[in-house]
């Protein structure tokens, strides 16, 4: 006769560490990739690398990642994705991470919020600082202005509605 401990021991805890398995391994099937210096914006062709407060990436389901310099140039990729993209359309994204502008870590950009309208220029001159939560941003708008918005109502804003599309070297 076996003893109840046994039983577990040999059955139910390799069942249950192998359930566990998939479970984790999905968790950073998607994480963050490294944004090499060589790659290049799709939408205006700058490096995305030079701008660490900034960039943005977008994970694909394929694993592929294209990286963007801006939050401005994330939404303008995703109000037409196949035309800076020819492989993939909006269904093929599996994630998207921006940069919190004060903690310089990435962070998810469906979560994140942005700050429209400040002081502050980034790459692409009038851009979108991001924040993983609304207090930072809260604090940035004190300091420079601005007006905090989430990531479903900056997708729904016509393209050049957050401010001017040119490039800044700040």
């Amino acid at each position: 006769m076996q003893m109840p401990g046994k039983y577990f021991l040999r059955i139910l805890l390799p069942v249950t560490l192998f359930a566990a398995v998939p479970a984790c391994a999905y968790a950073d099937d998607y994480a963050a990739q490294q944004i090499s210096a060589q790659q290049r914006c799709p939408v205006c062709g700058m490096y995305p690398a030079r701008y660490p407060a900034w960039a943005v990436q977008v994970v694909f389901k394929d694993h592929s990642m294209t990286a963007l310099e801006s939050p401005a140039e994330l939404f303008r990729l995703l109000r037409d994705v196949k035309k800076y993209d020819v492989k993939h359309t909006v269904a093929d994204i599996a994630r998207i991470y921006a940069t919190d502008y004060a903690q310089r870590i990435w962070i998810d950009a469906k979560q994140a919020f942005y700050v429209q309208n400040s002081k502050v220029k980034g790459p692409m001159g009038g851009d979108l600082p991001a924040f993983a939560s609304k207090s930072a941003a809260e604090d940035f708008v004190k300091q420079s202005g601005g007006n905090i918005l989430n990531f479903d109502a900056l997708a729904s804003l016509e393209a050049d509605s957050h401010g001017a599309h040119g490039h800044n070297q700040q």
